[in-house]
């Protein structure tokens, strides 16, 4: 590493540190002791998250490729009406092939087996397994981070029980616990739906359309209030748009579905309604993400368009269409250098002392 000395004052460099991507930050790491010690900060990964999070300049998005052995990541640039296939293509680490879950940078993945999970950071690429006990077929799964600790956990909600893993104590404090709340046991709407993570918690719905959600506060699963407009809609999904739980619906027979978000807070039920989105054939919308001030949806499984509430109006996107094919929704890449399961450094090896024998 280089010498400490700088002619800007180290607050001025965090500023200008904090706005690099993190391709640059690692490179930057090894540049002097004090940069790296500034880059590894806990407040300054944090801030970086957090910058990140609330940008929209990006608006890069993850697209799983299965043509290719191992399988790999194709980055996407979603820019007005352009659907860009960038030259960046990241390997799904231990062989994945499944994405389970997503939340502020970090993925969850899996094989086939659904024992063995794997927590993954594509910016880094920093990688972990995590083994669970039995085959979680037919379980959701969910990230969420504590408020009160910032401890990062790994939830498998199954059937009937559910199990929890604590990235800062490396190990799963909740292994098969029964569930304390109304309408465990009857399954969630969708087998391995991915859980929705906002404010520290992760959200589902059940088969019954009752939204329920697990809090890392007590690690306890607990029951949120759709909104009273939806109780007669056909089925209700959720998605984080904007850093906010957004409950959605379907009314089939008036061809429509009604955006709903929750205010910010994990203890704040209320709801406001976001939008309504008309549509003449409704055979399958998913919303997925906020470009700018348009919302990208998924239609019919395959196809990725554009829609913009001021105008009411659908858009196509132009350009590469070749990764739409793909039944897995796009995943919204999130810059960050942060990784919840603290690697083991490795131990410098002591030199041996020779002993010098006297022979006379």
């Amino acid at each position: 590493m280089a010498d400490d000395k700088s002619d800007l004052p180290p607050e001025i460099i965090e500023i200008i540190l904090s706005k690099l991507s993190v391709k640059s930050l690692l490179q930057f790491k090894s540049v002097s002791k004090s940069w790296n010690t500034m880059i590894t900060d806990p407040v300054f990964v944090e801030n970086h998250i957090r910058r990140s999070k609330y940008s929209n300049s990006t608006n890069l998005v993850l697209c799983l490729t299965y043509q290719t052995s191992p399988f790999q990541f194709s980055m996407v640039k979603l820019e007005d009406k352009k659907f860009q296939t960038l030259p960046v293509e990241i390997e799904a680490p231990f062989g994945c092939e499944s994405v389970l879950c997503f939340c502020e940078g970090m993925i969850l993945l899996t094989r086939g087996t659904y024992r063995r999970l794997v927590l993954w950071n594509p910016s880094t690429r920093t990688a972990e397994k995590l083994w669970h006990r039995s085959r979680c077929s037919f379980a959701a799964f969910g990230l969420c981070r504590d408020p009160n600790t910032d401890d990062f956990k790994v939830v498998v909600a199954d059937w009937d029980y559910y199990s929890v893993y604590s990235c800062k104590k490396q190990s799963w404090i909740t292994m098969n616990e029964e569930y304390e709340i109304e309408g465990s046991g009857e399954g969630l709407m969708d087998s391995r739906e991915a859980g929705v993570c906002v404010d520290g918690a992760s959200y589902w719905v059940w088969k019954s359309r009752k939204i329920t959600y697990y809090d890392p506060r007590d690690d306890k699963f607990k029951m949120l209030q759709k909104p009273e407009k939806l109780e007669d809609c056909d089925r209700i999904y959720l998605v984080n748009l904007r850093s906010s739980l957004c409950v959605y619906g379907y009314f089939c027979a008036a061809t429509k579905v009604q955006i709903w978000t929750k205010e910010n807070g994990i203890d704040d039920h209320s709801w406001k309604e976001l939008m309504t989105v008309q549509c003449d054939r409704l055979q399958y919308l998913k919303p997925l993400f906020f470009v700018e001030n348009k919302i990208v949806l998924q239609v019919d499984y395959k196809r990725l368009i554009s829609y913009s509430p001021s105008e009411k109006r659908f858009e196509n996107f132009e350009g590469d269409t070749q990764l739409l094919l793909l039944d897995m929704a796009p995943v919204p890449y999130m810059e960050s250098f942060y990784f919840p399961i603290e690697k083991p450094k490795p131990k410098r090896k002591r030199k041996r002392k020779l002993t010098v024998v006297d022979q006379h």
